[in-house]
């Protein structure tokens, strides 16, 4: 509560309370929040919700859309945009609102830099902090006291558990989600990863205002235990990646004796749990051998309709699906619509692909998809000059290694660091 009244006060009643609002939504959690990426069809009422606070976002703080960057953004992706269009000759509803929703993703992300710039940096990092401590005492309450469940199932079923007024998603143990029989802890997301790279996201916000800083310093505490909590793969992996960019920025005694006594040891013991270096192995080996997916494909498709869905192929086994497709459009790619990819249209309309990094190439081209990869890492770039510790690929790496198993492009607060540098007025805060 400290934190959110602190956050008031410095940033204003509304504008916390909005920020707050949008990362709900960036979490997504149940098919509400999840809105602002979907599909226009169902319940409007989520779907207004964040179009009107960013309305009254907009007139309690008017700006300009007259930005050439934000012209050459809208420009270029239209282009795109019809080009698809013209070429599956397909002009239906549904197949505007794709595009649709990643227009309203940039014009977001266009608002969010012109009204808050740098300091979407510190709300972030707070708020994230918020949702940190309340997850933690759910889950421990979750964890040591079985008994609870009861409670839990009370609130509205996830895929995965429960989700408590949007503010945590238990995880049901009968539904997975279970480590050495220790619950995971989703957070405010439908899912622990996901819950996961947030996390991570706050916590480069923390690097970028204060260092690698442990002393006073109660933030990052309250991120890293939280962090832990979700024993997720992506999560540890991006952490240790982010702290080692942050830690080499010299060559010199101290920072190699830091190296070998701390982060060293700390990481080897971090790669021992079970979620982490012996799955990443096996997950890579079993991407070198998808015959048993082929299998698995053709035994579905004979006994289930086309475009059911079964679920989502594991990250490793869809990059090299997602390659698939980029070899076979590598120019305009099959657009936002998924049922046009290769995967769709020749291996099985009955599984989706989990994976973001690849994706952003095989559903734009090579041409848009490197286009938006070049304004990540001028972002990256920008974060990086006006912060204290300057490290340029910082933000990159991490929405990089973050697309490795989720798509975040076009999510709110995700766009909005994504396009950080391109459509932030102040450069430096």
């Amino acid at each position: 509560m400290q934190i959110l009244l602190k956050l008031i006060k410095r940033y204003g009643l509304y504008e916390t309370f909005y920020f707050f609002i949008m990362i709900i939504y960036m979490a997504q959690a149940t098919p509400e929040t999840s809105r602002m990426v979907g599909s226009l069809s169902g319940n409007p009422i989520p779907f207004i919700i964040p179009i009107i606070l960013t309305f009254i976002l907009y007139k309690k703080h008017p700006i300009s859309f007259k930005n050439k960057n934000l012209y050459k953004v809208l420009l270029i992706y239209t282009i795109w945009a019809i080009c698809s269009l013209v070429k599956y000759n397909i002009f239906t509803t549904e197949e505007y609102s794709y595009h649709f929703f990643m227009i309203y993703a940039i014009l977001i992300a266009y608002i969010h830099n012109r009204i808050y710039g740098g300091k979407m940096i510190p709300i972030y990092e707070n708020l994230l902090v918020l949702l940190s401590k309340i997850s933690i005492i759910l889950w421990l309450f979750a964890v040591f006291a079985p008994f609870s469940s009861s409670f839990f199932r009370l609130f509205p079923e996830t895929r995965y558990g429960n989700s408590v007024i949007y503010l945590f998603t238990w995880m049901d143990p009968v539904k997975g989600q279970i480590y050495s029989g220790i619950l995971r802890n989703a957070g405010c997301s439908w899912e622990p990863g996901r819950f996961a790279i947030m996390i991570t996201l706050a916590i480069f916000c923390n690097l970028c205002q204060y260092d690698i800083k442990f002393k006073h310093n109660k933030n990052i505490w309250w991120l890293l235990i939280a962090l832990a909590t979700t024993q997720s793969t992506t999560g540890y992996s991006i952490t240790i990646i982010l702290y080692i960019i942050f830690l080499i920025k010299k060559i010199n005694i101290k920072y190699i004796v830091i190296a070998i006594s701390i982060m060293l040891p700390t990481a080897y013991l971090i790669l021992q749990f079970d979620f982490m270096s012996k799955k990443i192995i096996t997950k890579i080996q079993e991407a070198q051998n998808i015959s048993r997916l082929e299998q698995q494909f053709h035994w579905n498709s004979l006994h289930n309709k086309e475009n059911t869905y079964l679920g989502s192929i594991d990250r490793f086994d869809a990059i090299v699906f997602e390659w698939q497709n980029v070899l076979n459009d590598p120019l305009l790619g099959y657009s936002r619509n998924t049922n046009h990819s290769y995967f769709s249209k020749n291996i099985t309309s009955n599984y989706t692909l989990a994976n973001g990094l690849i994706k952003t190439l095989g559903m734009y081209g090579c041409i848009l998809g490197c286009y938006f990869f070049y304004l990540l890492y001028y972002s990256s770039s920008v974060i990086a000059a006006s912060n204290k510790s300057p490290r340029k690929i910082a933000l990159f790496t991490l929405f990089c290694l973050s697309a490795i198993s989720y798509q975040i492009l076009s999510v709110p607060i995700f766009t909005s660091f994504w396009f950080y540098g391109y459509f932030n007025k102040n450069k430096q805060h």
